[in-house]
């Protein structure tokens, strides 16, 4: 009887422990994790929890959380700056917002045990010298609205924030913190072996450093648009080579496209509005 009883009793304990495993898996979070990786960077956990809260911690509402989306990124912004900041509905040019962090829950699977805020890679500086080490922070987010507030679009950037004998994180951040509220204008460069189209804020700074946002390609500082559809950057392929130089990323045409122009039509420079910076640390 006794050995009956404790078998019974035995035999429900691990039924019971196998049903609050079952309940506890929850396949739409592990989606959500699949789709949306957060690094180690210090602003990954809060965007993480800005993320959910946005959702109403539905992991059946994922796909709300989008580059493409007006609504989300509009709440990114309020809720990251904690509602000191939103995008306006009346402004008279182009607004500019870089989301420090925002970049979390974008990032390629191979970020998810790593910090993207300080990433090191190797590559070519400009003018094709090779220095020994690149860092970069991958972590960052532009998301771009016309002046009634809607959105124009939005891109992952990779900023410099060290090159070997040419670029220093002291550099690097003292440029990037006066870029609040600063004019924004957009330029093309042909000092380098690529031409581009540059996004430039007027930030007092140029007589230390000057950085600009452009396609991806080398850099002795200058902050990347990333898009996955940039013609590789190979010198020595005069095929590769020529799409580069004909290249824009899609966010650089959209914010040309709002004012009725297209690539080729820039020949100076154009003002087109102001730089906001949300900080999620």
């Amino acid at each position: 009887m006794c050995r009956n009883q404790s078998s019974s009793a035995g035999v429900l304990g691990t039924s019971v422990a196998v049903g609050l495993a079952v309940l506890a898996k929850n396949p739409l979070k592990d989606k959500f994790d699949r789709e949306h990786v957060y690094s180690k960077a210090p602003e990954a956990a809060r965007k993480r929890d800005i993320d959910l809260q946005i959702i109403g911690d539905d992991y059946a509402r994922s796909a709300e959380i989008s580059l493409s989306s007006e609504t989300y990124l509009k709440e990114l912004i309020r809720l990251g700056s904690r509602g000191k900041q939103t995008v306006d509905s009346g402004a008279s040019k182009i607004q500019f917002f870089i989301i420090r962090g925002g970049a979390e829950g974008f990032l390629g699977a191979d970020m998810a045990k790593a910090d993207a805020s300080n990433v090191v890679v190797g590559g070519a500086s400009t003018g094709g010298r090779k220095p020994m080490e690149f860092r970069f922070d991958n972590n960052d987010l532009l998301a771009v609205f016309g002046p009634r507030g809607s959105l124009i679009g939005a891109a992952l950037l990779q900023r410099p924030i060290f090159i070997t004998g040419i670029w220093s994180e002291k550099t690097a951040n003292a440029v990037y913190d006066k870029w609040h509220g600063k004019d924004v204008s957009i330029y093309r460069n042909t000092s380098f072996d690529v031409a581009y189209l540059g996004l430039v804020i007027d930030d007092g700074m140029k007589r230390r450093a000057w950085v600009d946002l452009h396609k991806q390609e080398a850099t002795n500082g200058c902050i990347f648009i990333v898009d996955p559809n940039t013609p590789e950057y190979d010198p020595s392929d005069s095929v590769k080579f020529e799409a580069l130089q004909k290249f824009e990323p899609k966010l650089i045409q959209d914010v040309l496209a709002s004012i009725n122009k297209r690539p080729e039509q820039i020949k100076g420079s154009v003002r087109l509005g102001v730089a906001r910076v949300v900080d999620l640390a």
